[in-house]
């Protein structure tokens, strides 16, 4: 019996062996890089200037990394008691207000063109300052206790040479806002007022070690639906109103299981025909991604029409390649490696 016993805590003690062997090559595998963990790590940092408000007191900031990505969290506590300005125009306590990011290297803004890839809508805006790593807010309520934050993938400084950078971090608000009603002798209406009056302000300098980028070129040639017994586009989108076509977009994730840029949507239809060109920056030559076409809705969560991963390599070995899946007969792609480019 007490062999047994033996034998037993004998094949306990090999499990949990084999089981730590297991996380270890799991946590391997899912992390190529070797540099990271499982958890984030704080990123050091010094202060370099800061306003008399930007304190413990109201405001607790953050900067930590993983899996290759900054996390830039701030958080705003309850300010009830703070010196928000009043409108000289309306006499009003304003609250609101905006802040913004912007990251800096050897004293110039970092160009990038992430902001633009990661927000479509703003794919046709050439200002200087969308070709910025700059980041701003909503309009946000300073009366109410606020989390602000960013996750920017290293990918984002593809403009600075690999290895370590100094990088500075400015994070300003300038200007408070909000709605007020305006009365006059014969009408009232609501207006927006505004005061300038930048109270939290901090810029703070940090190292961060960037890896190889590489830069590939995808090109979309558009796609068409199936048509047969098992699947029909005609009526997917039913409201009260009609019975129609859905409305359809593609999605490009980089890695495959993150969102990297979508198109716009084209309407009532069974063959998307937009061509579309996204700049894509990965890490590895041999780097996968992933392709998802949705149907648009305004009233429910968008449908997926069907999703594809694979490798770049592979698409940039042909002049065009053909892809099928889910309910998508044909999906035209092609890639374009540009190689490393910092």
């Amino acid at each position: 019996m007490v062999f047994l016993f033996e034998l037993y805590l004998i094949e306990m003690k090999l499990r949990y062996c084999y089981l730590s062997i297991v996380i270890i090559c799991l946590a391997a595998c899912g992390n190529p890089r070797g540099d990271e963990t499982l958890f984030s790590k704080p990123v050091p940092y010094s202060v370099v200037s800061r306003s008399a408000l930007f304190n413990d007191k109201h405001i607790s900031f953050t900067l930590d990394s993983l899996s290759s990505t900054l996390y830039i969290n701030l958080n705003l506590k309850d300010l009830q008691k703070f010196p928000f300005p009043v409108s000289k125009r309306s006499g009003d306590t304003l609250f609101k207000t905006v802040f913004n990011f912007d990251l800096y290297c050897n004293g110039k803004l970092i160009g990038s063109d992430y902001k633009n890839l990661h927000n479509p809508s703003r794919e046709n805006d050439t200002t200087g300052n969308a070709l910025n790593l700059s980041l701003s807010t909503d309009t946000i309520n300073l009366k109410q206790a606020t989390s602000i934050s960013f996750q920017i993938p290293f990918y984002a400084f593809h403009t600075l040479k690999k290895g370590k950078q100094t990088i500075e971090l400015n994070m300003s608000q300038s200007v408070f806002t909000d709605e007020v009603r305006i009365e006059t002798d014969t009408s009232a209406d609501y207006v927006h007022v505004y005061e300038n009056r930048p109270l939290l302000n901090a810029r703070v300098k940090f190292d961060l070690n960037i890896p190889p980028v590489y830069k590939s070129i995808v090109y979309g040639y558009g796609l068409e639906l199936r048509n047969d017994s098992a699947f029909s586009p005609a009526g997917m989108d039913n409201t009260i109103w009609k019975s129609s076509y859905p409305d359809i977009y593609w999605m490009l994730y980089y890695p495959t299981t993150a969102f990297y840029t979508q198109t716009f949507y084209e309407t009532s239809t069974a063959s998307y025909v937009g061509h579309d060109t996204f700049n894509l920056y990965h890490y590895y030559l041999n780097d996968s991604i992933g392709i998802g076409v949705y149907d648009h809705d305004n009233l429910s969560k968008d449908d997926g029409l069907g999703s594809w991963t694979g490798a770049l390599q592979k698409l940039a070995g042909r002049p065009l390649n053909r892809l099928t899946f889910g309910y998508v007969k044909a999906f035209d792609v092609k890639v374009e490696s540009k190689g490393l480019v910092n």
